[in-house]
C-alpha cells in the first residue's frame, strides 16, 4: 500500500472514529457539523484509483467492451481489468470504446507515485524515435497530445506482426 493511502486511511479512520464519539454536551467539544455544509474537494485531493478503474470498466461496458472488474493486490494497487473470457474485441472496437473512456483514467496511478509528465513524454519520443529507425510510422508525442497519442499507438501499432512486436520490446527494453 501506498503511504499517502496509507496516511489518507488512517486519518479518515481516526475522523469517523472522533465523530461517532462525539457529544452534544455543551462543555465538550464536537466534531458534528451541520448536515447541510457541503465540503468542497480540495486541489491536492488524492484521486481513488479504484473509483477510477471501476468508472472506466463500466464506462468499456457501456461501450460493448466485456470486462471483468479490476482486482486490487495485497498492497492495494489496482490491476488493470481483464477481458471477459469467451469475450472477442477488434482492435477498432477497442480504440472506439477507449476514445469515450479514456477520461477515467486521467490522473491514475495504479499504485504507482505520479511520474513526472517531462519524463513520460522524454520515455515515449525515445521510443518513437528508435521504431521510426526501424521502419514504422510513428509521430512523437507533446504534453498537449501524449493521451491520444498513447490510445492511438496502442491501437494502430500492428501488435500481429511479430517483427514489429520484436522492434516494440527491442525499443521499449532502452
Amino acid at each position: 500500500m501506498t503511504n499517502k493511502l496509507a496516511k489518507l486511511i488512517l486519518v479518515a479512520a481516526i475522523s469517523l472514529t472522533l465523530v461517532a464519539c462525539g457529544s452534544d454536551a455543551n462543555d465538550v467539544p464536537s466534531l458534528n457539523t451541520d448536515a447541510t455544509q457541503q465540503v468542497e474537494p480540495t486541489a491536492d485531493a488524492v484521486p481513488d484509483d479504484e473509483a477510477m478503474m471501476m468508472a472506466f470498466t463500466q464506462c468499456m461496458r457501456d461501450q460493448g467492451i466485456e470486462l471483468l472488474d479490476p482486482g486490487v493486490d495485497s498492497e492495494g494497487n489496482v490491476q488493470r481489468p481483464q477481458l471477459a473470457e469467451g469475450a472477442e474485441v477488434t482492435r477498432e472496437e477497442f480504440g472506439a470504446a477507449m476514445e469515450m473512456c479514456g477520461e477515467h483514467l486521467e490522473g491514475l496511478t495504479m499504485g504507482r507515485e505520479r511520474q513526472d509528465p517531462s519524463e513520460r513524454i522524454d520515455e515515449f519520443v525515445t521510443l518513437a524515435a528508435c521504431l521510426r529507425k526501424k521502419g514504422h510510422d510513428i509521430d512523437d508525442p507533446t504534453a498537449e497530445t501524449l493521451d491520444q497519442w498513447l490510445i492511438d499507438f496502442r491501437v494502430e501499432f500492428n501488435w500481429d506482426d511479430p517483427a514489429a512486436k520484436a522492434d516494440y520490446e527491442e525499443c521499449n527494453a532502452d
